[in-house]
């Protein structure tokens, strides 16, 4: 074995949740690379609970970093700030991933920095943060030819669908994940998707299309611990059906054994539980346990589906979160002076001025084929066969920043607004000239 492939080996363990056959692994061959053998060492140790010397193992991996291996720095930063975050120490965690990111010059080192940020500042509630380094890391990875950037893109259309989905916009969530499991693989990006997908699903109370999604992530689970935490998931689903005895069973059983950000979301649901069963000190003790484990996503996201059981613990005094109001998907167009495009009342970087025009286009027009768009927005010659492909390749740019293909609809080469969107532009007011770049038939009539 070379010594390149051992340590290829002990990853795939730890990717599927392997810590003990991972650390078994690993002491049983020598070392011949310092640094990954006490990085992984220390991951899989953290994993276990022998948190010490996990803590030990990643300070070695950093000392060898910074004194023989820089641009490794970043690595040793990330997983070191991981296992920080996992133990509730968030401002020692914030501050090495940022040291991570200042280290970081290799795009996918930097997406993939930006990703545990993003991930993190999410978890946290900070829900501004992390938009900001999703959005940063997503455009990292659009278009990338580097395998391993294109698969970090993955994880980014989930995140986003998450950041979504915690501001209330489920229309927007559903889309993004939908299309992450579209485009994801069979492996960890996979479950990650359907994991998404689900669970958007659950508590937008399609209940049904909610399992069918959540078996296929724990079909494509591993052993271990991610097959535990899809098991738990679909657990959570049928707690509300006929197997609800089974399913509470599972979660009991399975709650420990999964990490606290999926714990804390099968606890609050046997809570409720407890609740409707009339077992209400089991509950309130529960409740109360939920509140001081300083998960807020957790307890923002589950809001929708335990209305009774919040309301009960905010009588009680508990500082527990109203569900977000719900909001469509909706895009505004700022065409007068730079392009620039709000998605959910956000901002939404790097969107295409051509991509924009052609959105303003047909919230002001109405459906357009696509001879018609690059007519009305390209100075091209008639029947230029580039017009319809910029615009097509346009709105497919367009989709992709989104992250989901639901903005528009193309049928026969004719385009359409999806009815379930709200698009609006500042076409109707005064200021400088609109999409001062473009030079079509429509764009010149606008500047008159």
């Amino acid at each position: 074995m070379s010594d390149l492939q051992q340590y290829l080996d002990a990853h795939a363990l730890l990717i599927a949740g392997q810590y003990q056959e991972a650390l078994d692994f690993l002491d049983a061959r020598p070392t011949t690379d310092a640094f990954h053998h006490a990085r992984q060492r220390a991951y899989a140790l953290h994993h276990l609970g022998r948190v010490d010397e996990a803590y030990a193992g990643i300070e070695q991996a950093a000392h060898i970093a910074e004194t023989d291996r820089p641009t490794l720095r970043g690595a040793a930063y990330i997983d070191w700030a991981v296992m920080l975050m996992r133990d509730q120490r968030f401002e020692e965690g914030f501050r090495l991933y940022h040291q991570a990111l200042a280290h970081a010059t290799d795009p996918e080192d930097r997406a993939a920095t930006l990703y545990n940020l993003g991930w993190t500042y999410l978890r946290r509630g900070h829900l501004d943060h992390a938009l900001d380094a999703l959005h940063e890391g997503h455009a990292l990875t659009r278009g990338a030819r580097h395998e391993g950037l294109r698969w970090r893109g993955h994880l980014f259309r989930c995140a986003l669908a998450l950041h979504a989905r915690a501001c209330g916009q489920f229309d927007l969530a559903l889309g993004r994940a939908r299309r992450a499991t579209r485009l994801a693989g069979d492996d960890r990006a996979g479950v990650y998707a359907w994991n998404v997908l689900a669970t958007t699903l659950r508590l937008d109370g399609q209940v049904a299309a909610a399992r069918d999604a959540q078996q296929r992530a724990l079909n494509l689970a591993g052993d271990g611990t991610a097959h535990d935490t899809e098991a738990l998931y679909l657990a959570m689903i049928d707690l509300s059906g006929p197997e609800s005895g089974a399913a509470r069973d599972t979660l009991q059983r399975l709650a420990p054994l999964t990490a606290p950000y999926d714990a804390w979301r099968a606890r609050l649901h046997l809570a409720q539980q407890d609740l409707r069963a009339g077992r209400t000190d089991a509950a309130r003790q529960t409740l109360q346990a939920a509140t001081d484990a300083n998960e807020p996503y957790v307890l923002l996201d589950e809001a929708p589906v335990l209305t009774d059981l919040y309301a009960w613990g905010r009588a009680a005094g508990l500082p527990l979160p109203e569900p977000a109001a719900r909001q469509p998907s909706a895009l505004h167009v700022v065409a007068r002076g730079a392009p620039t495009a709000f998605l959910c009342g956000r901002p939404l970087p790097a969107a295409r001025p051509l991509a924009l025009a052609t959105a303003a286009y047909l919230c002001h027009e109405g459906p357009a084929t696509l001879d018609t768009l690059a007519r009305a927005l390209l100075d091209l010659p008639a029947g230029d066969a580039r017009g319809p492909a910029r615009i097509r390749a346009a709105l497919n740019d367009l989709h992709d920043l989104i992250g989901t293909d639901t903005l528009t609809v193309t049928r026969q080469r004719t385009v359409t607004l999806d009815p379930a969107w709200t698009v609006t532009t500042d076409l109707d007011g005064p200021g400088p000239d609109p999409f001062t770049d473009l030079y079509g038939e429509w764009i010149t009539q606008l500047a008159r």
